[in-house]
């Protein structure tokens, strides 16, 4: 009789065994997949979850059971599978039987039956063995381990990708944010906003966030290879990593603030958007709670906030270790396919331990590209927007006002008050009591949209560089927030889409405000087209072309917007426009005046029949004297050197008068930046430079820069220090007057450097001289950082902490490599314990070489004679 074997593969075990055992291990990874999929159902709902729970409701109650229950059940399925192996059936199915009525109870109807049918697949072990069955004890088989420091590689992979991503492609909303306040708070803020957004950021609701993680769990999982777990570890270790850089990104900012090193936060740069930072990724989670509460400082308001927070963490989490778990799964499927297609290929029964080819790095390199491959085609969809003209409205009063400055820069003002678009849906109603602005905005970097009487609203107008619906009442937003939604219904259905509440802002002496923005989202050129299709017809509007100003600086408002006419406050429905030309070269002496020439209006100035009132104002520097226009209607006061021109029944074509203007010199003022934008600690070189362009000699040149704010000083290096000056009694035609300095970014953002002012004189022929002073636009430096320079900055700001950073960087592949010899040693142990159970090998007998006796027939011998 043959010797027992103690020991063999499951492989080699008799079928009835195997498949007790494989149902054991679909047991235990259902079950799990189970839990996981009611963790994550519990984690989706959170902010609803956890008051229920409070509140003992029944769902609630029953999710945290399911996923307990799940999470006991999926554990015991794999000691079952381990006792049969180890041929334990009567304790095997004294367990099966337990779980399945635990698993009835707790985790649901499904993980009961499984359960109950392995206790029966195991009782049908049990009939068929039989007493001289070899007591053998069957090895399970070990999943692969994948590539060696695999896990170590995919976390780095995996992490660098997110970092690149979040620093590459931040959204707007968040960029903005981070370039205004980065260069007060430090580099770190910026690491912050991405990790803020990386983290916080709900995916369900931004597909980019889900996509970036599920490519971040698939491509860590997919190099970590082998079993499930892998791919969770490295899903895992991605998800903390980036939230450790949050926390010290946070801490420096604390320590930052703690210590006062922060002088104060600067006016934010020119194309910040208040709208773009309400309403993208966290910002538009958190805003609606905060319209909602009482008090920011309300219990409910911060449990609301902190659950919504965890909910968005708890899925970010759950997406990159539930698809590191199924790469792993890929990649364990992949090498089987690639056995199964090289044995196919080669007409081998099996592959031997020898042919190593899942070491082969040809193999898994193919593998790696075939399961990436989907993620490089990702589709853009584009919107576009219909623009419907309005019918024409009742009568109203129409002022177009056009100001030259002492160098010929046009000013151009258009107000429309009275307007009628009650057919449109617009009416001025009750709602609109005690609001100060209700109007409907369009802002394109426009610094004084009223100029300096409405400074304040102006201040904050600034901060809005996207079209909204504001509304600016005198009493608090609890209190006017039925009157603000009806004014937003209003113009909902003028402009024929709808309107999403951003946020109330309190405002000084008890007021608020509140921005709507459209939805979906207009640019500046599609809303200020919408919005004059809404103004009447032959009105003034028509003049006003929006491809030609939109790279222009304007301002455009409709609805009730802060103007007044001889100091009264208007209250009906109004249109506001501001926009500022660029300068014009005039000489001295006699110039023939086009308006439509000089504004590039694409109709002829004429008087509109729905309107009382059509009249054109022109300002003028003083001394400019104008001569007779040529049609006979105008009025001119010599003291302000306006002049006005009321054309409400006029026929003239155009406003085309003869003028004298003063001489204003062809100087040009220049400020330029080289470069522009640089990664953090690039030199930037400041160049101011007065250019004298015409053929007279000017006076008195000088110019003055201070440089930057004393809020980007902590930060921003500048070469030599201080106001910088440069005079020159006098600059000659074609003669420059330049000076520079240089300013190096420590942070990343957009730092707008302050304008120069430039001063010279000029002698007139009579004898007078003439004195002008202009300034420079600001310019701006865009500083960038990325995840290596957050990295190198970490490292230094955190000395000596930051060398426990190292730590896990060198730790890791010290553990892995012991594990690596750990695992070999052993595989060895168990094929030799699987050599000494093998049976021995006898030799077959060799053939005989004796002749074979003849058959003989039946019955005794005969008899010997």
């Amino acid at each position: 009789m043959a010797q027992n074997l103690p020991y063999q593969a499951l492989k080699d075990a008799p079928i009835e065994i195997r498949r007790a055992a494989t149902i054991a291990l679909v047991c235990s990874s259902f079950t799990r997949a189970l839990g996981i999929l009611f963790s994550t159902i519990i984690i989706a709902t959170l902010p609803t979850w956890v008051p229920g729970l409070l509140a003992y409701q029944p769902f609630p109650i029953a999710l945290l059971v399911l996923t307990v229950g799940c999470v006991i059940v999926s554990g015991k399925g794999a000691r079952i599978r381990e006792e049969i192996a180890s041929r334990e059936f009567e304790k095997a199915r004294g367990s099966s039987l337990s779980t399945a009525v635990l698993g009835f109870i707790l985790a649901g109807v499904i993980p009961g039956a499984l359960y109950f049918f392995l206790y029966m697949k195991i009782g049908n072990v049990m009939v068929k063995r039989r007493p001289d069955d070899p007591k053998t004890i069957y090895l399970l088989p070990h999943p692969s381990e994948g590539l060696f420091l695999g896990r170590y590689i995919g976390w780095g992979v995996a992490y660098l990708l997110v970092l690149y991503i979040g620093y590459t492609q931040l959204p707007t909303g968040l960029r903005s944010v981070s370039d205004w306040l980065s260069p007060v708070l430090g580099v770190h803020f910026n690491t912050l906003i991405v990790a803020v957004y990386l983290i916080f950021t709900n995916p369900l609701t931004y597909p980019p966030v889900l996509q970036l993680w599920v490519m971040a769990g698939l491509l860590g999982g997919i190099i970590a290879g082998g079993r499930v777990g892998r791919g969770f570890m490295v899903g895992l270790a991605v998800f903390l990593s980036t939230l450790g850089a949050m926390g010290l990104a946070a801490l420096s900012i604390f320590r930052g603030i703690s210590s006062g090193n922060i002088p104060g936060i600067p006016p934010p740069p020119a194309g910040f958007s208040l709208i773009s930072a309400a309403t993208g990724p966290v910002a538009s989670d958190l805003l609606p709670l905060f319209l909602q509460a009482s008090s920011p400082t309300d219990p409910a308001f911060l449990l609301s906030v902190t659950l919504t927070l965890a909910r968005n963490a708890g899925l970010i989490f759950a997406i990159v270790t539930i698809t590191g778990r199924a790469a792993c799964l890929g990649w364990q499927g992949g090498i089987d396919l690639v056995k199964y297609v090289f044995v196919a290929i080669r007409g081998k029964p099996r592959l031997t331990a020898k042919q190593g080819i899942i070491d082969r790095p040809t193999l898994k390199t193919a593998i790696l590209l075939l399961m990436l491959l989907p993620f490089f085609a990702v589709p853009n969809a584009s919107v576009a927007h219909s623009i419907d003209q309005a019918p024409p409205a009742d009568k109203y009063e129409q002022q177009l006002a056009v100001a030259l400055d002492m160098i010929g820069a046009p000013n151009v003002t258009l107000e429309m008050t009275n307007l009628d678009l009650s057919n449109l849906g617009l009416t001025v109603d009750n709602n609109y009591a005690g609001a100060t602005v209700a109007a409907f905005i369009v802002n394109n970097n426009d610094s004084q949209p009223f100029g300096n009487s409405q400074q304040n609203q102006g201040q904050f107008l600034q901060a809005i560089s996207q079209p909204a619906l504001i509304t600016y009442f005198s009493g608090s937003a609890k209190a006017t927030s039925a009157q603000s939604n009806a004014i937003e219904s209003q113009f909902s259905q003028a402009f024929e889409m709808p309107f999403t509440t951003i946020f109330s802002l309190p405002m000084g002496q008890g007021g608020s405000a509140t921005i709507y923005a459209p939805n979906p989202e207009l640019s500046n050129y599609d809303a200020l087209t919408k919005l004059l299709s809404l103004l009447p017809s032959q009105s003034f509007s028509t003049l006003i072309n929006s491809s030609r100003i939109q790279n222009m600086k304007y301002f455009a408002a409709l609805g009730i917007v802060p103007i007044s006419i001889n100091g009264i406050q208007v209250t009906t429905l109004s249109f506001y426009m501001h926009i500022q030309y660029p300068r014009q070269y005039y000489k001295g002496g006699i110039h023939q005046l086009d308006l439509k020439t000089l504004l590039g209006f694409p109709n002829n100035i004429v008087g509109a029949p729905g309107a009382n009132v059509s009249l054109v104002t022109m300002n003028f520097q003083h001394g400019t004297i104008l001569y007779s226009p040529l049609f006979p209607n105008p009025f001119y006061i010599n003291a302000t050197s306006s002049y006005y021109l009321n054309v409400t029944s006029s026929s003239q074509p155009d406003l085309v008068a003869n003028f004298a203007y003063p001489f204003a010199p062809d100087i040009v003022i220049q400020k330029t930046i080289t470069p522009t934008i640089g990664p953090v600690g690039t030199t930037h070189t400041v160049v101011v430079t007065i250019q004298n362009l015409d053929n007279v000699t000017v006076t008195n040149a000088s110019a003055s820069d201070p440089e930057a704010a004393s809020q980007y000083l902590q930060t921003l290096q500048t070469s030599p220090s201080g106001t910088q000056t440069a005079q020159s009694p006098t600059l000659a035609p074609n003669n420059t007057l330049t000076m520079s300095y240089t300013v190096t970014a420590g942070s990343s953002g957009i730092y707008v450097l302050s304008p120069s002012t430039v001063s010279f004189a000029w002698l007139a022929p009579n004898g007078t001289t003439i004195t002008y002073s202009v300034s420079t636009d600001p310019v701006q430096v865009d500083s960038l950082s990325g995840p290596w320079i957050q990295f190198t900055r970490s490292f230094t700001d955190f000395q000596p902490y930051s060398y426990l950073l190292l730590i896990p960087l060198l730790l890791t592949p010290v553990i892995e490599t012991y594990r690596l010899f750990r695992r070999r040693a052993q595989r060895k142990r168990e094929k030799q314990l699987l050599a000494m159970s093998a049976p021995p090998h006898t030799t077959p007998a060799p053939p005989s070489d004796l002749p074979k006796t003849p058959d003989s027939p039946a019955g005794p011998p005969p008899p010997s004679s």
